[in-house]
């Protein structure tokens, strides 16, 4: 008796225009019954493309194993191209039919199959994949055309529900077998509202956070406070300071609809306007090159604090001696998080340094004289015209590549990369000072009838660095010894700390 196994296999292009697994897979069954073969295996390959050269099919992979274990006779499908979309992984498979028990492949669409044993079947199996590789081609220009033409008039691509759009809403699901809690089988409801119509309150979630975002107030506190709220993602998941940089920088939450990097204005509702936008991407750029690389997790000074020996930024670890742990900052002596090693040789205890710091930066920030002169760095009339110049330089820089791409007359390359460089000079310097000013927003999430001892307490790491940076240039730990005392307490002197003040 014969063995044989069906395969079935659906992409994502696929769908609406094959049918699904599960009718494959009975097609595969009733047609081996049918033949009086043995079924020994199924294979099932859900929403994986067969062209893409990126793409893991584990089933396709496991039935090409049961090949050479030679556990099978015959591949059965509903036409050819459920197997392979390219003619090098078909080839592949016609090649163990040489040297395994394996010979035919027969499909369940009227045309029979192939006859791998004998040089007319694998002619035509061979013709077959060169068809399927053909339309596959020829597919996947009809889809790129259809998004082109989508995306010039800014209409919804598809995809997973975004955050603050609606997604698919069917009706309650007809299949009485059906147990499937997402079940997709219902008939959708808002069928010209999926990607377009807004969900109010999420939408209100996304205005706040932006808000947020541009008063300072870093992704990581955002999030957490989303978690504290019982703020849940489109999936379902708590936010983290992940998703709320992706939904930030998403376009589509201002009314515009990427294409190839290529912003167009789109159908659906804005839900901040597209000036807001763009400032708000140009503050959180500077901030993040304002920043040190490393990401503060449970210490207030890391990179802010710097070693006196080789001005190396120090990073916050847990020092262990004798089984006990103690907090500290110490220099780094390999290049894991900065560019150039530290020496290695300088470490504080991290509580009385963060004591001295928080309690300096507190009666600085009481300063009148200090408050004076930090009011003129959250001037948004300027800030606005800085926002201003850097979208010019932007409009100018692209004028530049279209005159090169196109042979303007007279520009050389030499002329083209001085003014390039000349505009990336500006920009950069530009945006050094939106960053200084992005800084001195941190004042302005202080209540004004608030106690700023008060608010330090409560506050979390985040804006409490904000703070810190807002006056502190670095924090200079100087090399010194430290003595040990009584009951193995060591004493912290403040002499070897020196603080670099930006005002």
């Amino acid at each position: 008796m014969l063995r044989a196994a069906p395969y079935a296999r659906i992409s994502r292009e696929d769908l609406g225009n094959v049918d699904n697994t599960d009718i494959q897979v009975e097609e595969g069954l009733d047609y081996i019954v049918h033949e009086g073969w043995q079924h020994v295996d199924t294979f099932i390959d859900n929403n994986v493309s067969a062209y893409s050269e990126q793409a893991h099919r584990p089933d396709y992979e496991r039935l090409l194993a049961s090949i050479r274990a030679n556990k099978l006779d015959i591949i059965v499908v509903t036409e050819h191209s459920r197997l392979n979309r390219r003619l090098w992984n078909s080839i592949g498979l016609f090649q163990l039919a040489e040297t395994t028990d394996f010979k035919w492949i027969k499909t369940t669409d009227g045309q029979g199959g192939f006859n791998l044993s004998t040089p007319e079947g694998r002619d035509n199996a061979i013709n077959a994949a060169m068809e399927a590789e053909k339309e596959s081609r020829r597919l996947g220009e009809r889809q790129r055309r259809k998004k082109r033409k989508q995306a010039a008039d800014g209409k919804y691509n598809g995809g997973p529900r975004a955050f603050g759009f609606e997604g698919a809403i069917r009706a309650e699901c007809q299949v009485k077998s059906c147990t499937d809690e997402k079940c997709k089988h219902g008939m959708i409801l808002n069928k010209g509202h999926i990607g377009v119509a807004l969900v109010e309150s999420e939408a209100a979630i996304i205005r706040e956070i932006a808000q947020r975002s541009y008063d300072g107030e870093s992704d990581r506190s955002i999030a957490a406070d989303l978690q504290r709220r019982a703020v849940k993602t489109v999936t379902g998941l708590d936010f983290n300071p992940s998703t709320v940089a992706h939904l930030l920088e998403n376009a589509k939450i201002c009314g515009m609809r990427t294409h190839h990097g290529v912003l167009t204005e789109a159908v659906w509702p804005v839900i901040i306007p597209y000036k807001l936008w763009e400032e708000l991407q140009l503050r959180r750029r500077a901030r993040r090159s304002s920043q040190t690389k490393v990401q503060a997790r449970s210490y207030l000074l890391t990179g802010i604090a710097t070693c006196g020996n080789c001005d190396t930024p120090m990073l916050g670890r847990n020092w262990q001696r004798d089984g006990a742990v103690t907090p500290k900052y110490i220099c780094p002596k390999d290049e894991l998080y900065y560019r150039r090693a530290g020496c290695g040789k300088v470490h504080r205890s991290a509580e009385p340094l963060d004591i001295l710091v928080s309690e300096a930066v507190l009666r600085a920030l009481t300063s009148p004289k200090l408050l004076v002169a930090l009011s003129t760095q959250t001037n948004d009339s300027e800030l606005r015209a800085l926002v201003d110049e850097e979208i010019a330089d932007k409009a100018q820089l692209k004028e530049l590549k279209v005159a090169w791409a196109n042979r303007v007359r007279g520009l050389t390359l030499q002329d083209m990369l001085s003014m390039k460089a000349m505009i990336e000079d500006n920009m950069e310097a530009r945006r050094r000072k939106i960053a200084t000013m992005q800084s001195g927003r941190a004042l302005g999430r202080i209540p004004l009838d608030a106690d700023l001892r008060e608010v330090w307490k409560t506050a979390d790491l985040d804006f409490r660095r904000d703070l810190i940076r807002l006056v502190v240039e670095k924090v200079v730990v100087l090399p010194g010894r430290t003595y040990q005392l009584w009951r193995g307490k060591y004493r912290f002197d403040p002499s070897l700390v020196q603080i670099h003040w930006k005002v």
